[in-house]
């Protein structure tokens, strides 16, 4: 998220193709997982503060919760802990004056092509099931708030 802005990113594609229709905002911080982004989001997004009409919010979580365990302990947030995170997120979102209809849950990113990234000599620190687990978290989450989700994860196994 937080090089989506860079030339060719779908962050700058996006604010193009918005151009003089609305401001294209992005709040992603590189390696920030839901425990650390549920401590900073009330300093980031507070009421009256850039959000005074949002034509949409996505929630954009969970490629660095669902790191390995043991090849990323930092990062690596159980997969309970990680739905909790997320409806917390939800919650301080709608604290704020967001509605329902304007947050998007995105599944977690990136799936992994295993064996290439073996072929090429990467130590792996993320799976694709296990991936695949957080993002099924992601859409049950967004279900129980009431709020739509765009599941990429399952997009790109396509």
């Amino acid at each position: 998220i937080d090089f989506s802005f860079q030339q060719g990113g779908w962050g700058a594609s996006l604010a193009d193709k918005l151009v003089r229709k609305c401001d294209v905002l992005n709040r992603g911080f590189s390696g920030y997982n839901t425990r650390w982004v549920k401590i900073i989001l009330p300093r980031l997004i507070r009421k009256g503060n850039s959000l005074d009409s949002p034509v949409a919010v996505t929630i954009f979580f969970g490629a660095n919760d669902s790191a390995l365990k043991g090849e990323n302990p930092k990062q690596r947030i159980p997969l309970e802990e990680y739905a909790a995170n997320l409806t917390s997120t939800v919650q301080h979102l709608q604290s704020v004056g967001v509605p329902e209809s304007r947050l998007i849950r995105t599944t977690p990113l990136p799936p992994l092509c295993e064996a290439a990234q073996r072929q090429e000599g990467c130590k792996l620190n993320r799976l694709n099931l296990v991936v695949g687990e957080y993002a099924r978290a992601c859409l049950q989450v967004a279900q129980d708030c009431g709020i739509d989700a765009l599941d990429l994860w399952t997009l790109m196994q396509k």
